[in-house]
């Protein structure tokens, strides 16, 4: 059989990656395409995990992905958003998304192949994985009326939901982050205005908070946030860690709730009107907004894609969404 050469990105160890050469098939077998990928983008909190191998044996299952190679206790090829061109198969001439880990050329199944429509931007399917995570959350929130919000963390997942919010009730969240830097790309923003310091919280009781931090004193602030019957929205991955939290009186007597919320089950309010395929029609329709791009920031070429990791690694990078650009010289 005739290959092609191509390379992806590989965690070999706690803390370092390197990319590695591979070969796919040059023509694609029955019911699958060749994709050559144009973008990609990191899953900054969960490739850090990843790549720090912090996955738990025990999650092995739960965070595998598709096309992932290798395992979670490293070496290991993990990722899934990839944007680019068919360039063989049914779908060649079409741009596509699918979730695969970071590739020049992937051999993947039509049927896990998202065809993009003609209007939208590449680069701006980058952030279809993290957008049906925003809206899902959103759903398990199953705002009644209307409701007060607040979104702890200003990173992707974070700031998408602050945007699905804005565009679902018409109204900003408030929206909170200790980093500085952040918070002026979120004040940046449509739907950022109302982005504070995390102190700024206790100032403000609403009924629904979202909390996207990684951090147990985040996911606290966000439950001492709440009034009456509030709810937090807990979207965080914490790996192998443990959080220690205090759910004394005000808990209790608040009747407060903790509801996690995760992108691989459509959110029980929609789970008899919607599947996946409704889901990701929804997430393409919001889409159109153009200021998502600056969720993105500067492309990070392929090749210095070890490099970037690196940073990411030690804690180095602040992108709310790393973008990764293939043929970048």
């Amino acid at each position: 059989m005739e290959t092609l050469e191509t390379k992806a990105y590989w965690v070999l160890s706690p803390g370092s990656g390197a990319l590695q050469a591979e070969t796919v098939p040059a023509r694609p077998a029955d019911g699958h395409s060749l994709v050559r990928a144009e973008w990609s983008a990191v899953s900054a909190g969960t490739e850090r995990l990843v790549g720090l191998g912090r996955v738990s044996e025990k999650d092995d299952l739960l965070m595998a992905c598709r096309y992932m190679e290798g395992s979670f206790a490293l070496p290991v090829k993990y990722g899934y958003c990839l944007v680019g061109q068919a360039v063989e198969g049914s779908l060649a001439g079409q741009s596509v998304f699918v979730m695969h880990p970071h590739q020049e050329l992937a051999h993947v199944r039509d049927e896990d192949v998202t065809v993009l429509p003609n209007e939208l931007p590449t680069r701006r399917g980058a952030l279809i994985p993290n957008l049906e995570t925003a809206l899902n959350a959103v759903w398990d929130a199953d705002l009644q009326g209307a409701e007060s919000c607040s979104v702890f963390g200003a990173g992707s997942v974070g700031l998408l939901i602050a945007y699905v919010l804005w565009r679902t009730t018409g109204e900003a969240p408030l929206l909170y982050d200790p980093d500085e830097e952040r918070r002026a790309l979120a004040a940046s923003l449509p739907w950022g205005a109302r982005v504070s310091a995390p102190e700024a919280a206790r100032d403000n009781q609403v009924q629904v908070a979202f909390h996207t931090t990684g951090a147990p004193t985040g996911l606290q602030a966000a439950l001492d946030q709440l009034g009456f019957e509030g709810r937090v929205i807990d979207l965080s991955w914490y790996g192998e860690g443990q959080l220690s939290l205090d759910l004394g009186t005000h808990f209790h007597l608040g009747r407060k709730r903790l509801i996690a919320s995760q992108v691989g089950t459509v959110a029980v309010s929609r789970r008899t009107s919607h599947d996946f395929q409704a889901r990701l029609r929804e997430v393409l329709a919001l889409l159109d907004e153009p200021a998502l791009e600056r969720l993105l920031g500067d492309p990070i070429p392929f090749r210095e894609l070890p490099d970037f990791m690196g940073k990411l690694y030690r804690g180095e990078s602040k992108t709310p969404l790393p973008l990764i650009q293939y043929g970048a010289h």
